[in-house]
């Protein structure tokens, strides 16, 4: 993981530039993911329902798989970028990346050779070294060539200590990502076995630590090269149940230990489709295996791409506009930069020593933590691996007091649709069923509540499609009033909302972290350039003053403020035409 903001601007030169001559070795591989294969080729795997194999990954997925995975990755001492050139079979990328290779072609033939093992190679300046480097992916094809877009599950096996450059030291990376890397084997171990329509790759990135450089090659040749990839899920620190010293915010408490909840970050407003993609994992994992599992666990959708000043290898797909989200645990043990924590530096081992006396009295990693993450993480792609084919389209509307109006364009006719209602927040409030393309559904509040709106199908097993995109449903002009206000330092006229057509909502999350969004709702059809976010604190000293454009509809602006644990309080004003719209409180916690 990056751990300097100041690093986001190399990065994004990287991103778009530090990568050339990517080449997938496995031409058979490169084949599936264009979708120019024979599906009868690689349908030899078992054919069972959706239910029967949520059920199975709840049961198969096994801790002590994962941790002689993890014990396997951290035996290789530093994993660092450029160890990838060692002539050492034991230690090191390169003897690690030869590692994970042979676990795939042994799993592969355990499966009918129908897992096709490949690696990526890429011409790259890391650490002053311009090389040609690689890593290792493995496919597995799916039955189903109607859709030819494809599922990534990542992590990235490369390790770091305290100098990223250093290849040296001792750093086997054991929190940060060998947990990661021991979920990608496992859930290709568990889900090679059956067959999906859609076509999963499991894929090892490298260069992850130095700028994300092997998911950029990665992301950048599937872009060119015109594939479709429907949602890529980053699993990058998966299995921390202790929270360190420090942690990047928003931080955990020190000394605590979270065992049954993750985090997932994600790109964009509540609204993107990134949340969107948040949202559905944690859906499946709630309704397929939450019920029925020994310790159900807690999914959080953060607000942010990731935590303060921090990135991973989600970042490069969803640059590429690809639906992509990070997977980390709950807790982590250090803010990256190396000094405090054991992110990024020789003491990320299994065995950690948590009051500097020299002897080991706790682990950095929970293996039946991470196997109930890589259960989520499975559950979410074998069901999305349904192929479940999502509607054309929808329109919503108000009808009456609590009640929308739906209607779906389907040529599918799917059995029946699920409709997710949220108001400001990432979660969905409520999820329906309904067996007809023209509902009208009630919900919960007033109707001076926003609500936002998205449709999916579901198959005859039960299974969701992807959900569209949202909609915003907006009350009819004159159904709500949101009071202007006037400080003494504004010298603009008071106005009511309604005379614009313009409200100010609650902002999301509040309190928050570090980041938050503020929302407007334009009932008219006047798109206003000529308008102003500006956010003070409690004694009027202006913290940020930005020009907006308000369109119609419903308007989100994000505002990052980096707290640092403090609980401080700001007002957010909106003016319009010189006018005052409106002023809201909101708080930092």
């Amino acid at each position: 993981m990056k751990k300097h903001l100041y690093l986001m601007a190399m990065l994004c030169s990287q991103l778009a530039f530090g990568q050339t001559n990517m080449v997938v070795t496995n031409a058979t591989a490169d084949a599936v993911m264009a979708g120019n294969y024979s599906p009868a080729n690689y349908s030899s795997g078992i054919t069972a329902t959706p239910a029967t194999i949520s059920a199975d990954l709840n049961q198969s997925i096994s801790p002590d798989s994962v941790k002689a995975y993890v014990r396997k990755l951290a035996g290789f001492g530093t994993r660092q970028t450029n160890t990838l050139f060692n002539t050492s079979t034991t230690t090191g990328l390169g003897a690690a990346n030869n590692w994970v290779e042979s676990k795939f072609k042994q799993l592969s033939a355990l499966r009918n050779n129908r897992l096709l093992v490949s690696r990526m190679t890429y011409s790259a300046t890391i650490c002053s070294s311009t090389k040609t480097y690689s890593e290792v992916f493995a496919v597995l094809p799916g039955t189903d060539l109607t859709d030819k877009s494809f599922i990534i599950v990542e992590g990235h096996i490369d390790s770091r200590c305290e100098d990223g450059c250093n290849i040296t030291c001792n750093a086997p990376g054991v929190s940060d990502n060998a947990t990661g890397s021991a979920l990608v084997l496992e859930t290709a171990r568990v889900l090679s076995k059956y067959n999906f329509k859609a076509t999963i790759v499991f894929l090892l990135t490298t260069g992850e630590e130095q700028g994300l450089y092997g998911s950029t090659a990665f992301a950048n040749y599937s872009s060119a090269k015109g594939r479709a990839i429907r949602m890529v899920l980053d699993n990058d620190i998966a299995g921390t149940t202790l929270c360190g010293p420090c942690s990047s915010a928003p931080s955990c408490t020190s000394g605590n230990v979270a065992t049954n909840s993750i985090r997932i970050f994600s790109y964009g407003s509540a609204s993107s489709i990134h949340k969107q993609l948040a949202r559905y994992v944690k859906l499946e994992y709630n309704e397929q295996i939450k019920p029925v599992a020994a310790l159900p666990m807690t999914i959080n959708i953060m607000a942010t791409e990731d935590r303060t000043g921090r990135s991973s290898d989600h970042v490069p797909f969803r640059s590429k506009g690809y639906a992509a989200v990070r997977m980390i645990s709950q807790n982590e043990n250090g803010d990256g930069s190396g000094t405090c924590g054991i992110v990024h530096s020789v003491k990320d081992n299994e065995q950690i020593d948590t009051n500097n006396d020299g002897i080991y009295d706790d682990f950095s990693v929970d293996f039946y933590y991470l196997a109930r993450n890589a259960v989520i993480n499975a559950n979410a792609l074998a069901m999305a691996a349904q192929s479940v084919k999502a509607p054309t389209s929808f329109t919503a509307s108000y009808v009456a007091t609590n009640q929308l109006s739906l209607t779906i364009t389907d040529a599918s006719n799917a059995p029946s649709y699920r409709i997710a209602l949220r108001s400001l927040t990432n979660d969905w409030d409520s999820v329906y069923t309904v067996t007809t393309k023209t509902p009208t559904i009630g919900y919960p509040g007033n109707s001076s509540t926003v609500r936002y709106v998205s449709v999916a199908a579901v198959n005859a097993a039960g299974v969701e499609s992807l959900f569209l995109n949202e909609l915003s449903v907006t009350v009819p002009a004159g159904a709500t009033t949101v009071a202007a206000t006037r400080t003494a330092k504004q010298s603009l006229l008071d106005v009511s909302a309604n005379q614009l057509g313009i409200s100010v909502l609650p902002n999301y999350p509040n309190p928050f972290d570090e980041s938050t969004y503020v929302v407007l709702r334009n009932e008219s059809d006047t798109h206003y350039k000529n308008a102003f976010l500006t956010i003070r604190k409690s004694d009027g000293t202006v913290v940020e003053r930005r020009k907006i454009e308000v369109r119609e509809g419903i308007n989100e602006y994000r505002f990052s403020y980096k707290n640092e644990g403090r609980i401080e309080t700001f007002y957010y004003t909106i003016e319009a035409d010189d006018r005052l719209i409106g002023t809201r409180r909101m708080m930092t916690r």
